[in-house]
């Protein structure tokens, strides 16, 4: 019996080794899995890491990019209100000219505008009674026409308009400062802003 109890008690310490022996493994594998893991997170992180940086670097970049244009297009807005502007006060000089300059511009206007030199002088009130028989005689003189002072009046800043019949060619100061415009508007930004 004692054989017997020998062989279980050596069975049983054998066992208990091989549990101890297996336990070991199983402990030295989950600290490697363990280890492993720890490793493949701190790369995962770093590289989340970076891809967030990267991201983030991005999304400063696109936001950057984004006030730069629209501060070009609020610099660029002011300096267009700029231009308006200068253009609109060279309208007003002109319609501030002493009466004998004002009214030489306007004759020179009509002179060239007019295809048959029979039409009539449109002008605001203001201009008519201020320099408009002088306009008319003085527009004739240019062209050789026989051009009149029309009766009516248009609600115009200064300058004139040219009506024969249903025609009438449009000469007033700010309407042909706005189609002058674009084509003067790269000088005037240039004088204006260097």
């Amino acid at each position: 019996m004692k054989g017997i109890e020998n062989i279980a008690q050596r069975i049983r310490e054998d066992a208990q080794q091989e549990a101890k022996d297996l336990l070991n493994q199983a402990e030295q594998k989950a600290a490697e899995a363990r280890a492993a893991a720890d490793r493949e997170a701190g790369q995962l992180r770093e590289t989340l890491r970076k891809e967030g940086e990267a991201e983030a670097a991005r999304q400063y970049d696109l936001l950057l990019a984004a006030q730069e244009t629209e501060n070009r297009k609020q610099l660029l807005s002011a300096k267009q209100e700029l231009v308006a502007r200068a253009f609109q006060r060279a309208v007003e000089q002109l319609c501030a000219l002493e009466d004998e300059p004002y009214a030489q511009l306007l004759a020179r206007l009509a002179a060239s505008a007019s295809e048959t030199k029979q039409e009539q002088i449109i002008l605001n009130e203001r201009d008519k009674a201020r320099v408009g028989a002088r306009v008319a005689e003085e527009a004739n003189r240019l062209c050789s026409g026989s051009l009149t002072l029309a009766e009516e009046c248009r609600p115009i800043v200064g300058g004139l308009i040219l009506s024969q019949g249903k025609i009438e060619v449009n000469c007033a100061l700010d309407t042909l400062a706005a189609l002058r415009r674009n084509e003067l508007a790269g000088k005037a930004s240039a004088l204006l802003f260097g």
